[in-house]
């Protein structure tokens, strides 16, 4: 999405509608975030250990308020720093939709903003720096899900344990069809140490509220799950880190949609039907161990008799692969075997639904085989 295709979409300093805070899952707005990757699971990229890290269990966390310096001020980057000093941070995000196995959403807009290390906030008149933009900016998803942002780890002000405010969104248009709002935070001994250094430490090396404090905090302490990423790295050097936030409830994204209408033709990124005439639908897909071998088993559900393909692929080839030429209406799974030679790693999976008439559907989703 260019910085045209955006103007005019809200208005500035928190014009923006916000859901209500939310604290049921399935609910459109509510968030998941990644936790700890599991042996088995779908999504992710096994090859990516950033993604894998984020992608494999969802966690719910309610949207929490954007605060008071929200300013949507459309700049498209990935480094956000603009000049501004303090110990370097990458942040790598990775948005999932958590009611469709936690299948990255491409294209979605992610805006991240917070304050520098004096505890100020660009464009601010109450801080100084009106027209400055600086520790501002939004990226795309891309097919992946995933953004990367260079930035600065964030100072502290009064009243708020250390922070930095994230928003997603999509667009149809100028119009906004998709729009959340959290907060990410940090270990305090991490924060210890980059406020001993300098710049930080001219305006104190210790926040006057602890996170447990912090009632933003707590509205996600309450939640079950806080947003804090795992660091890695030091002051020097500086500090990197990974999210995964699945969302609940986005529209159905533009590619999926093209997909579905054309009826021809493959499909990559999230995955999707390439026709909707054939009555049948890919319900779950989950690896197992049985006896002394791997198996992908999909779960389908059919309306009509069909006939079910099924190929792993990587690198253009099929390395796992099982069809079965006939399926009567009702539920079925499908076992595809995966060979002892197939190493770990990601693959896509690749399903051909086909009817009685000839009419074909091919559903395309990433997986992550494990070991054997």
């Amino acid at each position: 999405m260019s910085n045209s295709e955006i103007q005019g979409v809200g208005t500035r300093r928190g014009a923006m509608t916000r859901r209500r805070a939310l604290g049921l899952a399935g609910v459109a707005g509510a968030a998941y975030v990644a936790g700890p990757l599991g042996t088995f699971g779908g999504g992710g990229d096994a090859a990516d250990p950033q993604a894998a890290e984020a992608a494999s269990s969802c966690v719910l966390a309610p949207e929490v308020t954007e605060g008071p310096y929200w300013v949507d001020v459309r700049e498209k980057r990935s480094d956000v720093r603009a000049g501004q000093s303090g110990v370097p941070l990458t942040l790598d995000l990775y948005v999932y939709r958590s009611d469709d196995s936690c299948e990255p959403e491409a294209g979605a807009v992610v805006d991240i903003w917070h304050c520098n290390a004096s505890g100020l906030y660009s464009d601010e008149a109450a801080n100084g720096t009106s027209g400055q933009t600086w520790l501002r900016g939004y990226q795309e998803t891309d097919s992946t899900g995933h953004v990367r942002f260079t930035t600065i780890f964030p100072g502290w002000y009064m009243g708020r344990c250390v922070h930095i405010h994230l928003r997603v969104r999509t667009f149809s248009g100028s119009s906004t069809t998709y729009n959340f709002t959290t907060q990410l935070f940090f270990d305090e001994s991490v924060a210890a140490a980059v406020f001993a250094t300098s710049p930080y430490s001219a305006h104190g090396t210790t926040p006057d509220i602890t996170n447990s404090a912090d009632g933003i905090y707590q509205q996600e302490v309450k939640a079950g799950n806080v947003l804090m990423p795992s660091l890695s790295g030091g002051t020097s050097a500086g500090y990197s880190g990974t999210v995964g936030i699945g969302l609940s409830g986005l529209p159905a994204s533009s590619s999926n949609t093209a997909a579905s209408s054309s009826g021809s033709g493959g499909s990559s990124g999230s995955g999707s039907s390439t026709d909707t005439a054939v009555e049948a639908s890919l319900v779950s897909r989950r690896f197992i161990h049985a006896g002394d071998r791997r198996e992908l088993v999909l779960g389908l559900k059919a309306g009509e008799r069909i006939a079910a393909e099924a190929n792993l692929m990587r690198g253009g080839r099929s390395v796992a692969h099982k069809r079965i030429a006939a399926l009567a209406p009702g539920r079925h799974n499908l076992a595809v075997p995966i060979g002892d030679a197939t190493p770990a790693g990601a693959a896509q999976l690749k399903l051909t639904l086909t009817d009685r008439a000839g009419n074909s559907r091919t559903i395309r989703k990433r997986v992550a085989i494990p070991n054997g």
